[in-house]
């Protein structure tokens, strides 16, 4: 065996070992970066907060649309038919989403045109991911076209004067 076969084995394994010391002390300097950018500005604190005000909400939904469609128990005899309800219920969770965001979308232009104040304040603390609006138990139907939602007149029936 040539001597640069045997070499080159180490030469791999240091050199390895030396690059993943400096991803790792690499990491720690963003940590630290980061962790003394947050306790000096208050503005990353409350958009830190927020953020996870938004990630609690989300798990409040998909743990409700849970108990609501299997009482938190895992669904299914197979892991296929438990990812299955998995993904099920985020779906759900994401189409509560995307009807919230629809909704305030409209509001909010409502809002704009109109200059009311009052309505954009109230407006601003209402989460996307609320669901105490909306009944899960029953049937879902998300394409309906003989009967599509009217966006429009759900927001006409809203009034925050």
């Amino acid at each position: 065996m040539c001597w640069c076969a045997r070499l080159s084995p180490c030469l791999v394994t240091t050199a390895r070992a030396r690059l993943s010391a400096l991803f790792e002390y690499d990491d720690k300097l963003i940590r630290t970066i980061y962790t003394l950018r947050y306790l000096r500005d208050p503005q990353l604190q409350r958009d830190v907060h927020r953020s996870e005000n938004r990630i609690e909400s989300y798990h409040q939904l998909r743990s409700t649309i849970a108990q609501v469609n299997g009482k938190k128990e895992l669904t299914g005899r197979t892991d296929l038919e438990v990812d299955i309800g998995n993904q099920c219920g985020r779906l759900i969770a994401n189409v509560v989403i995307a009807y919230n965001s629809m909704l305030l979308s409209g509001l909010l232009g409502r809002c704009l045109a109109t200059g009311n104040d009052k309505a954009l304040d109230l407006l601003r603390r209402i989460s996307p991911a609320a669901w105490q609006h909306l009944h899960f138990l029953g049937h879902y139907a998300f394409r309906d076209k003989r009967h599509p939602i009217d966006l429009k007149a759900v927001l006409a029936g809203i009034d925050w004067e």
